[in-house]
């Protein structure tokens, strides 16, 4: 069988995008790649001429190699099993590209609930009510910050106590909530109403648009310089995402302190937060001092115990 690499490659990005992919770059990097292929009269892709294409700027980060080289990693695999001759598979790990974590600022309550007051201090008077909520909600779905930015008054269903949250790749999820937080976003939606007509976004900015992310953003780093939060030696400081990571690690401290199976919360945290690889979730276990010690105390425990 003989595979045209172009058509190959409009049905292969029409088919991952029919899964729910955004392929921001993929176009572009695959087109460029088979120019180049077509340039040097070849007719099929191989690990050599791909390994080329993420490497041909040495200047670039690794991880963009790693990036490039991944988008022709899955054409490859995709024309492989059309035609193992016309595509080599590319193994993984050729161009070793970690992604750094930065280590997570994790809020005590104590302190999202001072970060929550000193909202509603700010102006214009509707953005520090945008502020209370939006601090609110993160702190107690743990969604991301983007995906409550991206909310309307549709995803909030107040009766069955649901969130409908559309996070990476236009997934869409249920979060269920807490009645205390369905009673505060019912509340915040009488102060929006004097802003904004009853349809649109969820949390608007001061002239009723839907809330900037970045005004949001400078807003909170205001608020946190005013509430003098402590920065520890190699943290940065305080972000509006660090609510979703103490929102995973308190889940996780609570499960190990009920005895509960931590390795099914995981999953379902996982499912929760809206993470396609779980192994994102089990990265919690290591982010929290205060998480390490319990787990270490249920392994003491355990070893006692099987004595």
């Amino acid at each position: 069988m003989s595979v045209e690499l172009r058509r190959a490659a409009v049905d292969y990005l029409r088919d991952r995008r029919a899964r729910g992919y955004v392929l921001a770059d993929e176009d572009r990097l695959l087109a460029a790649f088979l120019d180049g292929l077509s340039a040097r009269s070849e007719a099929a892709i191989t690990v050599a001429a791909a390994v080329a294409f993420a490497t041909e700027r040495p200047r670039t980060t690794r991880g963009w190699q790693a990036r490039r080289l991944r988008a022709i990693r899955g054409l490859a695999a995709h024309v492989h099993g059309l035609d193992p001759a016309a595509a080599e598979l590319i193994p993984a790990g050729l161009i070793p590209s970690g992604t750094p974590r930065r280590i997570p600022y994790l809020y005590s309550a104590e302190q999202i609930a001072e970060l929550m007051s000193r909202a509603l201090s700010l102006a214009p008077a509707m953005l520090g009510a945008s502020m209370h909520a939006l601090i609110g909600l993160l702190a107690a779905t743990g969604i991301r910050s983007g995906e409550a930015a991206a909310l309307d008054i549709e995803s909030l269903d107040p009766e069955g106590q649901v969130l409908i949250v559309t996070g990476k790749n236009q997934r869409a999820r249920r979060v269920p909530l807490h009645s205390t937080t369905v009673r505060a976003l019912t509340d915040y939606q009488r102060v929006r109403a004097t802003r904004a007509p009853a349809s649109g976004a969820l949390l608007i900015g001061p002239k009723g648009s839907r809330l900037n992310l970045n005004t949001a953003r400078a807003a909170f780093r205001a608020l946190v310089e005013d509430c003098r939060l402590p920065v520890g030696p190699g943290r940065g400081a305080p972000r509006l995402h660090d609510m979703r990571h103490s929102f995973a690690v308190s889940t996780l401290i609570d499960a190990h302190r009920d005895g509960a199976d931590v390795d099914a919360r995981i999953a379902t945290l996982a499912n929760y937060l809206g993470h396609i690889d779980p192994s994102h979730t089990y990265w919690y276990l290591t982010a929290s001092p205060q998480l390490m010690e319990i787990v270490r105390e249920r392994l003491a425990a355990h070893r006692e115990r099987v004595r």
